[in-house]
This record gives structure tokens, sequence and C-alpha cells, in this order.
């Protein structure tokens, strides 16, 4: 995980300095166990496909309220999966790697009881594999939906799904795989606990 740690420090010293203006604002830690699930085929060319395995993982979400409904959050997941690789529909082999997907977001709370958040930004997918291929970052879009239910006064049980949008390929010696359109889902549940005002 340490080819993340710049991506992460960044987030974290924004969300820290934002913190530090907004101290009087209320602030949510989540920490949370996810799911990835890539949904589309990485390499589709000459009859060979490759995917993704969904994993799962664990992570957090740092949420901190601007007024009563808007609120800046940043998130970051890791977990353990493999790329599955396939020619003429059946299984060639596997590589495998860790996967890491993080956000910058912007969400709003919908309704009196503020139990449901839209949310969207941008967000990144890292891969660090085992052997063979080379990793990488790659910058997302990434949209989703938040919703609370509360356990006490300040813990409650929180439910996200971020949906990641990119576009990826890979580069064997001197070929190219074609560019393919990605939609990676991340789905973490977690116990929100809150701080600051309301």
């Amino acid at each position: 995980m340490t080819r993340h740690a710049p991506q992460l420090l960044m987030l974290l010293l924004v969300l820290t300095t934002a913190g530090s203006a907004l101290a009087d604002s209320r602030i949510d830690l989540t920490p949370s166990a996810a799911f990835f699930n890539p949904t589309q085929n990485v390499v589709d060319q000459n009859g060979t496909t490759a995917r993704f395995a969904g994993a799962a993982g664990w992570g957090g979400r740092l949420s901190i309220w601007l007024n009563d409904r808007v609120m800046l959050e940043g998130g970051a997941h890791y977990g353990r999966s493999s790329l599955d690789t396939e020619f003429d529909g059946s299984a060639v082999g596997s590589v495998d790697l860790a996967l890491f997907y993080g956000s910058a977001q912007i969400a709003v709370a919908l309704g009196e009881e503020k139990r449901l958040m839209l949310h969207g930004g941008i967000g990144l997918q890292g891969t660090n594999y085992d052997e063979f291929v080379e990793g990488g970052n790659i910058l997302t879009g990434v949209f989703g939906i938040s919703s609370t239910m509360p356990l006490s006064d300040t813990t409650s049980l929180r439910a996200d799904l971020d949906v990641h949008t990119y576009t990826t390929y890979f580069e064997i010696g001197d070929s190219r795989t074609d560019e393919m359109p990605q939609v990676d889902l991340v789905l973490a549940v977690g116990i929100q606990f809150s701080a600051g005002g309301k």
C-alpha cells in the first residue's frame, strides 16, 4: 500500500486543514468494511478477456459538514483481488494484486432527517500487482449514494455506494490493448462516529 501513500497524505492534509478552519462544524468518521465489484472487462481483444475479481476490503470515510446540508468527504478503501484471464471462454490464469479506491467528494443530505445523501467528485483507482504486470494509479470520476441509521446521539450505521468510472488499457512489450471503459462499484458498510456541531 506504500505506492498510494502520497495520495493518502495529500487527502488527509486537505481534510485536516479544512477541519481546522471549520472547528465548529460537525465531523464524522466512518471506519468500514467494503466490497469491490469491477463490472467490466479490462481486456477484450482477439479472443482474450481479463477482468478484476470482486474482493473484500477495508478503509473509511471522513466527512466535514459545511452547513446543515452540505459536506466535504474523503474516503479510502484497500483490498486484495486478482486479474483473471480467459481465452475463448476458458480460464488461462490469474495474477494477484492489491486494489485501492480513494475519493474526494461533495455530498448533499436529503430530507428532514438527513439520512440519505447524494455525492460526487473525483476518485482514484490504484493497482499493485504481485508479479508480471506493472501497476499504477488512474484518476476516476465518482458519484454515489449513502444512507445512515442512528444508533445513538453520536453513532450511526452507515452504508455507502461509490461508482467509479474511468478508462484503462495495458501495455505488454511493444503491444497495447484497446482502451476500455470501466465501471467499478465500491460498497462500504461501517459505524459513523460524529463530533462537533449539528
